[in-house]
């Protein structure tokens, strides 16, 4: 969860009927209320921001890749005589990129990535992931 803030408050501590186990199971049913007045959404893999920096010639094969690993494309320029290709990007797309950047430029791309946001799983998708989380209704 993000951005989740939960505020207990008018709770009172009596000797007799109060523990730390009440207090838990108040602020565990917040949540739970909280959560059915919301709209939560499951949010997928890592969006990463991409900065790319390579020479003119090898443009086109990079930006070709960069489409091929579903990327998208935000922004084309220049820098100090470079082409600077910047993009969004699925992080899984990148665990294999400097060997590759490597590969297609000769070892004259190099690229920066930082992390940007999630992106909301398509409901189809959540739905399948959230019933086969949920334990069978046999075992309880």
């Amino acid at each position: 969860m993000l951005n989740v803030k939960i505020t207990v408050y008018n709770g009172t501590y009596h000797d007799v009927d109060s523990s730390e186990v009440a207090f838990r199971i108040a602020s565990s049913r917040a949540l739970g209320e909280a959560l059915n007045k919301s709209k939560p959404v499951l949010l997928g893999e890592p969006i990463m921001n991409i900065k790319v920096v390579i020479p003119d010639q090898f443009m086109g094969d990079v930006n070709g890749d960069l489409n091929h690993k579903r990327g998208h494309i935000i922004a084309v320029g220049t820098e100090d005589g470079m082409q600077v290709i910047t993009a969004e990007i699925l992080q899984a797309e990148m665990f294999k990129y400097s060997s590759e950047l490597r590969s297609m430029t000769g070892g004259r791309g190099s690229f920066e990535m930082e992390y940007l946001r999630h992106d909301v799983v398509p409901q189809n998708i959540a739905q399948k992931a959230m019933a086969a989380a949920r334990p069978d209704e046999e075992e309880a």
